[in-house]
């Protein structure tokens, strides 16, 4: 089981964020400046403490929006390593694609994907823990902020907007602050949290783009990632199962592995020498994925369904009786949630 962990540079930004403004919020997070001299840094941090904070900060501050407040300290920076990466590419288009390929730099536990499409580019993100706990809305508000400022410190003078915002949490009461950071084109209680841009948006040159850095920096993140491609197989391949889902993509064998830089008969040996086989990780994939789902959106039984491979109802169906010992429907009406997807 992989644990949700994220560079502590990465979970300071989101402190000082809301730190700087909210004065009366307590972090007891990362190590203060005087215990640096004395402790090293923790080479990630749980992430689970990191939500935990965004909690206490909704709490403290009753504020909905609090985590807006992250969109004023991006800064690649907060990246580390890879964000000084993403400064020397020549375009937005090539800062995302860096940022999706090589996320696991600066976290674990969750996957991050970009879709280019003739007209449209979309950057998105969901967990991949197993106990399928819906992320805080102040998390998740703070990630999609950083991720547009981000954009916005590349190319100041553009200043991109998204054509479309999806968040995974249910619609709230006040949106007016979401609509002034994302626009007015929101969608909530969605199987994913994602930024969609124009496809033109991407090819904005990015400001501080130097191609002799680019390509000391690329030759380091190629490393990087022949050594995550050597890590554990069964890891990598539930990230990807989870990616295609969401992508809508083929999951049988051959594609998949081919995804992974593999042949399907050395996808199967690797697993083998892990104790697991492809169909079970399948399997196991698509049961999370349904259980969140089911219990985090408004999605109708039958979208869910589509969401998670399955043709037709039927086949959903009887899967739900196999991880769940009974029915879709009757699941969510056990955690007090209509068939439909309203609570």
């Amino acid at each position: 089981m992989t644990m949700q962990s994220i560079s502590p540079v990465f979970a300071q930004a989101f402190i000082d964020a809301i730190c700087h403004v909210e004065k009366g919020v307590e972090h007891h997070l990362v190590h203060s400046p005087e215990q640096a001299h004395e402790l090293p840094p923790p080479p990630h941090v749980p992430m689970n403490e990191l939500t935990e904070f965004f909690s206490r900060a909704h709490l403290q501050t009753g504020n909905e929006d609090i985590g807006l407040l992250a969109y004023h300290s991006a800064h690649p920076g907060h990246l580390g390593v890879l964000g000084y990466a993403i400064m020397s590419c020549p375009t937005l288009h090539d800062a995302l694609a860096r940022i999706a390929e090589h996320h696991t730099l600066i976290g674990s536990g969750f996957s991050l994907f970009l879709d280019v499409h003739p007209t449209a580019m979309k950057i998105a993100g969901l967990s991949t823990s197993p106990c399928n706990t819906a992320l805080p809305r102040a998390f998740i508000d703070a990630v999609a902020a950083l991720t547009l400022g981000l954009l916005h410190w590349l190319a100041p003078k553009a200043r991109i907007e998204p054509i479309q915002a999806e968040f995974s949490y249910r619609e709230p009461t006040d949106k007016r602050q979401l609509e002034r950071l994302f626009g007015t084109n929101l969608k909530f209680s969605a199987p994913v949290t994602s930024l969609t841009f124009r496809r033109c948006d991407g090819e904005l040159p990015v400001a501080t783009f130097d191609p002799s850095l680019q390509q000391i920096h690329d030759e380091y993140l190629r490393r990087r990632h022949r050594e995550w491609q050597a890590a554990v197989i069964t890891t990598r391949l539930r990230q990807l199962i989870l990616q295609y889902l969401l992508q809508g993509k083929t999951l049988a064998l051959e594609e998949v592995a081919q995804g992974m830089e593999m042949s399907a008969h050395q996808l199967s040996r690797a697993l083998e020498k892990e104790g697991q086989r492809f169909h079970k990780v399948l399997d196991e994939v698509r049961q999370q994925h349904s259980r969140h789902l089911l219990l985090n959106t408004d999605l109708s039984l039958k979208q869910v369904a589509y969401c998670i491979g399955f043709k037709n109802q039927s086949a959903f169906n009887k899967a739900c009786e196999r991880w769940f010992s009974m029915s879709p429907g009757s699941y969510r009406i056990e955690r007090g949630i209509s068939p439909s997807g309203t609570q």
